[in-house]
Order: C-alpha cells, then structure tokens, then sequence
C-alpha cells in the first residue's frame, strides 16, 4: 500500500469558513482501469470558486465538504490500464470541472477519468525566469478557454478584417483574448477599456486603442473612434468581462447590426459583482434591457458566456505558449497554507492576472 495524505481546502456551505481539512488515500487502489491519478504542484483561484461558495446556501449545499478550484498544473502518478494517451511522469495541465463538488484543484491529488475530463493536455515548457512552469500553467486553462469560447464559439470569423471592444481590458480573460485575437487570427483592432494607469499595462498586450472607464464620456469616446478613426467601421465584437451596462443606450452606434453575425458577449452581466455582499438577488437582478435580447423584442445578438471543457481550447492554449505567442498573467503567487490571503486578493478588485497557489 501507498498510503498518502490529500489535503484539500473545504468548506460545508457559505456560514462555514474553508479550512484545510486532510484524507488519507491508498494510490495503489485510488483510481479505476479508465481513470489516472494527477499530482497537483499548482492551482489558481477564478471568480467563480468564490461566487460558487457565497451561493452554497445550508438549505441547497447540503453537510457533506466541497472544494474549491479548477485549473491545476500537476504530474500524473498513477494511469489505469485502460488510459490511452498518458503516462506515469507525465507533466499535465488542465480543467477540472465541477460545481460544489468533492474534489477541486485546490488539493493534493486529483482522481479522474481523462475521457470525461477531457479538458487537459501536457503541459508546455514556458522557461519564464519569475515563475515556474507548474505557476504558469496553472493560471491559464479557464481563462484561455472562456476567450477561445468567445472568439470561436458563437459562429463568428473573426480575422485581418474583424474589430473587437473589450470592456475591462485588465481582466485575466481579456487578457488572453487579445494575445488570441492578435497573434493568432489577426484581427485588425482591437479596443479595450481600462483605468487611465493601465494603459502602458494592456497596450503592451497588443491593444491598438484603449480608453480610460475612469474619465469623463467613455461611451462617447468609443461612438468617436467609430466614427473618425474607423470611418463608421462598427465592432464585429463587444466583450464585457466586468459587467457593464454603459453601452446599451447607443449600442447601434458601436455594433455591427445582428444580420452581419456581430455580438455582445459578457460573462458578467449588466452590474459588477460585489462578492463581499453578495446575494442570489444581485446574480438574479432583473434588467429591463433583458427585453431587447430575446424573442420577439430581440435587437442585437447577445450571449451570457458558460465555459464548457473543450480539449480543443486546450491544444490551442499549449501551442501558443509553446510558439511564445500567448504568456498566462500572474497577479499574486501564495503557498497552500495562505489560501485565505489568496482569497482576500482574488476579491479585491485589484488584480491583474491569476492568483496562484502552489500546492506542494
């Protein structure tokens, strides 16, 4: 027997506080024919694991402990003999996808049937002099897969001739979106919203115009550069990764109309989400712009954006880092230990890249 300890961050509901709670596994019987076992060495926090524990309410979660997280960089240490494709020794990255569930990244092992968690790939050498390549790895598989969802999930063919406008520039999403837009399908323009001091920050991304949320006439800022600089040339694209209303009221002066395939994409919605108030009211608000997306009222494509595993997001990813054309932002590195400063960065507002815990 190979018994080890797996420790996890866990919680019961949204009243309980993570700790980090310890179970012991026998690695030589852990794991069935189809599955293989992942030692995780890094993990990063993502909005959703801090909005899936607010929402854990006593009478919906349940007693038994849940995990936090889902990106993880790791080695695989055990395979069962039925696993085609991977080895023991293997250096892996991945999504692990789950909802309150009793495994999460944010732990020593992962146990899982590669087949069903097909959101994985070895893992590239990124040689970065800061960080090591389980850091980095682990800060990119759900943000590179929301951007890949959002440049090639809605039928788009975004390319040299395509304009996109990022609403929250600085966000580890947009971030990967624009390396994605320019260094790999070429897009033309691409605008982005940030505050005034990021500017230097995003236009190194690749960002050919950027404007400042944080000053006067934002909107009206962007209808001018629709207007003077691209000659009435409207966005194919607009992306809110912050959750945002601002443009709705002159939506037809900044996208492409809905018969030319354009679309608003958010994984936000119309307001921010304030995480250390947060009630199912808030996630739930009802907007009366909600009116002009659907059905009969229906004026401009629109799509609240749910990252799906796909493994096709996950070769992309590994071979643009490989071809140095995509690099993970890294906001914060923090030990297993200092999980709750981690989550105190997480919802600061203030990052820029992912938070990573390094887990061994």
């Amino acid at each position: 027997m190979t018994i080890v300890a797996n420790r996890a961050v866990t919680f019961v509901n949204n009243k309980s506080l993570p700790v980090i709670s310890s179970q012991e596994i026998d690695l030589d019987t852990c794991y069935g024919d189809n599955e293989i076992v992942v030692k995780v060495h890094a993990a990063a926090l993502n909005p959703i694991d801090w909005l899936m524990y607010q929402l854990a309410f006593s009478w919906f979660a349940g007693s038994e402990k849940k995990t936090f997280s889902r990106d993880y960089s790791g080695e695989i240490v055990k395979v069962g003999s039925s696993v085609e494709n991977f080895e023991i020794g293997d250096k892996v990255v991945g999504l692990f996808e789950h909802i309150l569930g009793p495994q999460g990244s944010l732990s020593d092992y992962l146990v899982f049937n590669p087949t069903k968690q097909c959101a994985l790939t070895k893992m590239p050498a990124c040689n970065d002099p800061k960080y090591s390549d389980y850091v980095l790895n682990a800060a990119w598989p759900l943000v590179f897969g929301t951007a890949y969802k959002i440049l090639f999930g809605y039928g788009q063919k975004l390319g040299p001739g395509s304009k996109i406008l990022v609403i929250g520039a600085s966000t580890s999403v947009s971030n990967a979106l624009v390396q994605i837009a320019k260094n790999y399908l070429n897009v033309e323009t691409v605008v982005g919203i940030c505050s005034k001091k990021s500017f230097e920050y995003n236009k190194a991304l690749g960002y050919d115009h950027l404007v400042a949320y944080d000053e006067d006439n934002t909107v009206e800022k962007v209808v001018g550069l629709v207007k003077d600089k691209f000659e009435n040339g409207k966005f194919d694209l607009v992306f809110d990764s912050v959750g945002n209303s601002d443009f709705f009221p002159r939506i037809h002066d900044v996208l492409k109309s809905r018969n030319e395939g354009s679309y608003y994409l958010t994984i936000a919605g119309d307001h921010k989400i304030k995480y250390a108030n947060l009630s199912l009211w808030s996630i739930l608000q009802p907007s009366w712009e909600m009116l002009k997306r659907y059905g009969p009222f229906r004026k401009y494509n629109y799509a609240y954006v749910l990252l799906n595993k796909n493994p096709k997001a996950m070769a992309l990813g590994a071979q643009l880092i490989a071809e140095k054309k995509y690099k993970p932002a890294i906001d914060s590195v923090y030990e297993f230990g200092d999980y709750a400063d981690a989550f105190k960065t997480l919802c600061s507002y203030q990052v820029k890249g992912k938070v990573v815990v390094k887990i061994d």
